[in-house]
C-alpha cells in the first residue's frame, strides 16, 4: 500500500459530500435527541482526567467558501451535515455555525471582502506597515457590513430551526491572526522589531475587540451556545473560546510568549478558558503555548491527509501528558491509519479528542469502538 500523502489537488482534505436540506425538511427531533447523547458524553469525558473521546466531524465544504455567502445556502448545507452526521456514533454533536470568513474581527477596523469565485472570501490588508496604521478604533457591528451579515446569519439559523440546534460563534481567530488581515504580513512581523510598542497596542486593541464583538454574538444565541466554537469539537458542556492562531508558526516561540501569550490568555479568562489551533506542524512551540495561564485545549493535525505538515506524537504526548489540557488531534485517514497514529498519540494522562472523517458508517462504528478500547 502506497504511504499516505497530502492531496494537493483537494480544495478541503476534512470535507465530505452532503445533500443539502431544508430547514422544513430537517428532523429536529431525531437530531436533537442524537446530540443530547453525544452532549452527555462529551460532558463525562471532560469530568475525567485522563480518557479518549472520538469527534466524528462532517465539514461541508461549500459552508468554509463562497458558498458562506448565502446565509439560506449556508444552513441548507450544514442542515444536511447534521443529518448526515446522524449515521455516525460521536462523543460531541456536529452543530450550526454563522461562518462567514476569518476577516470578522478585522471587519470592525474597516476591512471588506472580496470574493474568489469557489473560495473563502479574503481581506487584502489595508496597511503596509505598521507605522500607517493610525490609532484603531472599531466601528459598532451595525457599521460593519461583515459583523452586521454574521449576527443576520445568527438570527436566521435560530429562527428557522425554532432555536433547537446547537450554534457556535463565527470564526473570529485571535489577534495575532487578525492583524494580517489590517497590516500586510511581511510589514507586519518587521513591526516586531522596529516598533514593538506599536504591535503591542494593534495587538491589544484587536483583544478587545475579538472579546466585546464574541460577546454580542453570545448574547444573541443565547442558551443555544456550544463551546469551544469553530473547528473544536463542542457542547452545551463545554467552555472556552476557540481562537485560531495560524501564523503561531511564522513566529519564534519567544516572539509568541512576548507579544501573544497575554492576549490569548485575556480572551480565555472572559470565556472560561483558551482552546487554541494552528495549521501545520506546531510542535516546537507547545511549551510556549503552554505558558497561556487560561489554556484548556489544543488542536493540532496528525496524519499527512489532514495536513502537509503533521505533528509529532510522541512531542505532543511529552508536552501536554498529565497537564490537564485537552488535545483534539485531526485524522483525516483510513481507519487503520487511524487507530495506528492515535496509538502512538495516547498514553497515561492524555485527555485525547480525536477527530475523524470516515465516510462509511459501518467503517466509523469500528473504529470509534477501536479507540475507545485503547482508552479502556
Amino acid at each position: 500500500m502506497p504511504e499516505a500523502v497530502f492531496d494537493y489537488t483537494n480544495q478541503d482534505a476534512q470535507a465530505m459530500p452532503v445533500t443539502p436540506v431544508a430547514p422544513t425538511d430537517f428532523d429536529l427531533a431525531r437530531y436533537e435527541a442524537h446530540a443530547a447523547e453525544a452532549d452527555a458524553r462529551y460532558a463525562a469525558f471532560m469530568a475525567q482526567p485522563e480518557g479518549i473521546a472520538v469527534w466524528q466531524r462532517v465539514r461541508v465544504a461549500d459552508v468554509f467558501r463562497d458558498g458562506c455567502r448565502d446565509r439560506a445556502a449556508s444552513l441548507r448545507w450544514q442542515l444536511g451535515g447534521l443529518t448526515k452526521a446522524l449515521d455516525y456514533l460521536t462523543d460531541a454533536p456536529n452543530y450550526l455555525e454563522p461562518w462567514y470568513g476569518i476577516g470578522v474581527t478585522a471587519a470592525a477596523f474597516g476591512a471588506e471582502y472580496e470574493w474568489p469565485e469557489g473560495q473563502a472570501p479574503v481581506a487584502r490588508p489595508q496597511y503596509r506597515t505598521v507605522h500607517e496604521a493610525p490609532a484603531l478604533i472599531a466601528r459598532p457591528a451595525a457599521q460593519a457590513p461583515i459583523m452586521r451579515h454574521v449576527l443576520a446569519m445568527i438570527d436566521y439559523f435560530l429562527e428557522e430551526t425554532h432555536g433547537r440546534v446547537p450554534l457556535s460563534w463565527s470564526d473570529l481567530q485571535n489577534p495575532l491572526n487578525v492583524a494580517t488581515g489590517l497590516v500586510d504580513t511581511s510589514g507586519f512581523f518587521l513591526g516586531f522589531v522596529e516598533a514593538p510598542e506599536v504591535v503591542r497596542r494593534i495587538l491589544a486593541t484587536l483583544t478587545d475587540e475579538v472579546i466585546r464583538f464574541t460577546q454580542e454574538q453570545s448574547h444573541r444565541i443565547g442558551d443555544r451556545l456550544v463551546r469551544p466554537g469553530h473547528g473544536f469539537a463542542s457542547a452545551w458542556a463545554g467552555t472556552g473560546i476557540g481562537l485560531s492562531s495560524d501564523n503561531l508558526v511564522m513566529i519564534s516561540p519567544r516572539a509568541y510568549r512576548q507579544f501573544c501569550i497575554e492576549n490569548d490568555a485575556r480572551i480565555g479568562a472572559a470565556f472560561g478558558g483558551t482552546a487554541l489551533h494552528s495549521c501545520g506542524d506546531w510542535a516546537r512551540w507547545a511549551e510556549a503555548v503552554k505558558g497561556n495561564s487560561r489554556l484548556t485545549m489544543v488542536d493540532a493535525a496528525f496524519t499527512p491527509r489532514t495536513d502537509p505538515n503533521t505533528n509529532d506524537t510522541a512531542a505532543f504526548r511529552a508536552a501536554f501528558a498529565g497537564t490537564g489540557i485537552v488535545v483534539q488531534a485531526r485524522m483525516v485517514g483510513d481507519p487503520d491509519e487511524v487507530l495506528a497514529r492515535v496509538r502512538q498519540l495516547w498514553g497515561p494522562g492524555m485527555r485525547l479528542i480525536v477527530v475523524t472523517y470516515v465516510q462509511d458508517p459501518d467503517a466509523q462504528h469500528k473504529l470509534y469502538r477501536d479507540i475507545h478500547a485503547l482508552g479502556a
